[in-house]
């Protein structure tokens, strides 16, 4: 085959190589240097010509290598070997790597838990579309082959609402959304990640790619101060989810903010708590609070104070206030808080509706309540605001139209006082505190002065 190749290049005449003056040989006789020509048209490494040959000599043989290299190809092979063991030496570890062994390397990266919502949605949404194309190789139909399978999802919950279970298609434009930075997110690191051993592609294909179409938000529910009250004085909830449930509406913290509460971040003189973290779900340790304003001071409402008096007594600084949520988690949390609520005998079908106009009640649902209950006792918008944490005042005016149509006549006065049972459980309901029994009387009398005085003076700050 290269004899064939080598000949068609020179018109049918047999190749000759080259012949090089090299010199001299130590005796005097000239010196010769040969280089041929391979099968692949490139010129081969200089050798040189037996001593003692004349000229003549020489290119005659030197003619007759180039005639068996031709024939075989040996040098042509040994260099395509020695090339292929050099890329060998030389190749990126990952390259080949599927998109779905990338992700997996980025979650590890990024101290996300390996099977959290973004691998369960990447396996679910993305990984069937283009899990095992090579992540070099993806292109930009590829990317919106994922956009628009979303935007079926999305149409499909629209007209039929939405569906329960692993293999369910529908889904509400936030959730697509959700999907869709998860994509645009990984493939953002692997074109310019900091870390150098994720960045396998030279571009960014989901570059000006349109993302899924958006729906309206989902209303959210909260709950009305009478069902907050029935729902913490029920004593077939355990007496540490009730306080985690009073800490939650009466704080109005995100879930994360409130799991890294602690007794330190409570300054009772001051009547403030102080909130300068939140545990990050996904990579599993506390970090900044989720907005630029997340950082700040919530005042503690009076019929809280009593309550969160007995859960720092006599704790260290680092104690957890609520360590019940650390125990439950998050999800865990939501189907637990609808128990309670039907068990407590709060019945309102709004708070379990699940269309695709509103959604049902969730353990971030307290955060709605509390926010709600400030509009409801008519606090300025701005410091509602601040005390939320918004960084936009539209998303705190949401709240307010909540809010709008409610009074308190209706639904119940915001914050109202917890129950004694609550604040003070009997003796058997009691959670060990290691708190002295004159301290624990001294603060049950100050319990009961708060329980008398107004609970909701203007406020002041």
């Amino acid at each position: 085959m290269a004899k064939n190749v080598a000949l068609k290049r020179t018109g049918g005449r047999p190749r000759a190589g080259m012949l090089e003056p090299g010199g001299s040989w130590p005796d005097g006789s000239p010196r010769f240097r040969a280089r041929l020509r391979l099968g692949d048209g490139t010129k081969g490494e200089r050798f040189d010509v037996p001593q003692g040959l004349t000229e003549a000599q020489a290119r005659r043989w030197v003619a007759g290598v180039q005639a068996e290299e031709d024939a075989q190809g040996l040098l042509l092979a040994d260099k395509r070997n020695a090339a292929r063991e050099l890329a060998a030496k030389t190749r990126a570890p990952h390259d080949g790597e599927t998109c779905d062994a990338w992700h997996a390397r980025f979650l590890t990266a990024r101290r996300i838990h390996p099977q959290g919502p973004p691998w369960y949605r990447w396996k679910k949404w993305i990984a069937p579309l283009i899990g095992e194309i090579p992540i070099a190789a993806v292109t930009r139909a590829d990317v919106e082959r994922v956009r628009d399978a979303l935007d079926r999802a999305i149409r499909d919950f629209v007209v039929n609402g939405p569906a329960k279970g692993p293999r369910a298609r529908r889904i509400r434009g936030k959730t697509a959304l959700n999907i869709w930075s998860i994509l645009t997110t990984a493939f953002k690191a692997a074109h310019n990640a900091k870390d150098a051993t994720l960045r396998v592609r030279a571009d960014n294909p989901c570059k000006d790619v349109l993302p899924p179409d958006v729906t309206d938000s989902r209303k959210r529910p909260w709950l009305y101060p009478r069902e907050v009250t029935m729902l913490l004085a029920h004593e077939g909830v355990p007496l540490d989810v009730r306080e985690l449930y009073a800490v939650a509406a009466y704080t109005y913290l995100r879930p994360g903010e409130l799991y890294d509460l602690r007794v330190r971040d409570v300054d009772l003189a001051a009547n403030l708590i102080h909130v300068t973290r939140a545990w990050k779900w996904l990579e599993r340790e506390a970090g900044a609070p989720k907005t630029r304003n997340g950082v700040r001071e919530v005042r503690i409402e009076p019929a809280l104070k009593p309550l969160l008096a007995r859960l720092i007594a006599g704790k260290d600084g680092d104690a957890k206030i609520v360590p019940a949520l650390e125990r439950s988690g998050k999800r865990a949390s939501t189907k637990l808080l609808r128990a309670h609520l039907r068990a407590a005998g709060v019945e309102r079908a709004r708070l379990y509706a699940d269309d695709a106009t509103v959604m049902p009640v969730t353990f971030r649902s307290f955060r709605d309540t509390g926010i709600t209950w400030l509009a409801l006792a008519g606090v300025d918008v701005l410091k509602m605001q601040r005390r939320a944490g918004h960084d936009s005042l539209q998303t705190t005016a949401g709240y307010v139209k909540a809010a709008d149509d409610h009074t308190a006549e209706g639904v119940g006065r915001p914050f109202p006082v917890l129950p004694e049972g609550l604040v003070w459980p009997k003796r058997g309901e009691f959670v060990p505190g290691n708190v002295p029994a004159e301290r624990r009387s001294r603060e049950k009398t100050g319990a009961r002065w708060w329980a008398n005085r107004d609970l909701n003076p203007e406020p002041t700050d």
